[in-house]
């Protein structure tokens, strides 16, 4: 039975990654030490799963690593300070810890003994001073050349410890895969993403208003199921080894006031956007190209977005807003 290594395995990408991986009849190790993802009945329940293993260590402390196994097939590394507001906290952090946490699991995946593919995970966002700085192309496709922007802007660093990491990757001799998420949503994804933000004023509004900053950008939401079964993909192909790859959906394309309207429509209420104006850097604009993807994966969106709202505004009623479950990832 093949065995995979999920760093951030708490965490909305690397539980639903677990998920996929244990129904495809493989062992799924993981490696979380809660400093965003949840220990949560859903995480409590997948580490207690037959053929799960769950190990709460911190990764910037690599003798700690020595607790897991040398027998993985693939490595995927999705550990990170993220999320806008810990990056605007935390500038120096994001930077200095992000390199340490990609070097010390580079380090152990070369001690592998049938190691098929490390995969990074970068971030669209890695084209978001390009969009602003430059001229950029819609939709992105994974050929864009890359601007770093200002280095004194707190919300760079990010961006800038993910470009650096993709080189990290490239340059390790190891077989490495770099995925760029898109805009994933779905049940667990914790409240600081916009989706979620909203399902939460929309379900909680007494007066009957909503608020939402940066009405006229544009984004496609990828729902999550949908993402892992790509990645799934891409990881298991030959074609990819080396290459870097947008994950995403290129074709449904909305404006986050329309993206409001439509879950005002999945809440049932009577309710008015009022729009804020709120300068946080946000990109006006994130649609991946597909293309490169396509001609490896070959798959059909399975889900839209009115469906996956539902999903969303089902689960987090039962589990986040009616409840006093813990919902931080």
């Amino acid at each position: 039975m093949k065995k995979i290594l999920i760093t951030g395995g708490a965490g909305f990408i690397g539980y639903n990654l677990a998920l996929m991986f244990l129904k495809k009849k493989y062992k799924v190790h993981l490696i979380d030490n809660f400093a965003r993802g949840v220990n949560d009945n859903s995480f409590l329940s997948l580490s207690k799963s037959k053929n799960v293993k769950f190990f709460q260590i911190d990764l910037l402390n690599f003798d700690k690593l020595s607790k897991l196994d040398r027998d993985y097939t693939y490595i995927f590394h999705l550990a990170a300070i993220v999320g806008v507001k810990n990056v605007l906290r935390r500038p120096y952090d994001v930077l200095n810890k992000n390199y340490l946490l990609l070097k010390n699991i580079i380090h152990f995946a070369k001690k592998q003994k049938k190691l098929d593919r490390f995969i990074f995970f970068s971030t669209s966002e890695v084209y978001a001073c390009t969009l602003r700085d430059f001229s950029i192309k819609f939709p992105t496709p994974e050929t864009t050349k890359l601007s770093v922007g200002n280095s004194f802007e707190a919300r760079n660093t990010y961006m800038l410890s993910k470009i650096y990491g993709e080189a990290m990757c490239v340059h390790s001799d190891l077989p490495v895969t770099i995925i760029r998420p898109h805009n994933f949503y779905g049940p667990r994804m914790g409240l600081s993403h916009v989706i979620p933000e909203l399902l939460k004023q929309a379900h909680e509004t007494k007066d009957g208003i909503i608020e939402i900053a940066n009405t006229n950008h544009k984004r496609t939401f990828c729902y999550i199921t949908d993402a892992i079964e790509i990645i799934y993909k891409l990881t298991s192909s030959k074609k990819t080894l080396g290459g870097t790859y947008n994950v995403g959906d290129e074709v449904n394309e909305i404006t986050i006031n329309q993206l409001g309207k439509k879950v005002i429509d999945t809440v049932n209420k009577q309710i008015k956007i009022k729009s804020i104006n709120i300068d946080n850097d946000s990109p006006k604009r994130r649609c991946p190209s597909m293309l490169r993807t396509n001609k490896v994966v070959k798959y059909k969106m399975k889900t839209s977005l009115n469906e996956g709202l539902k999903k969303c505004y089902k689960w987090y009623s039962k589990n986040v807003f009616n409840s006093k479950e813990v919902s931080s990832i």
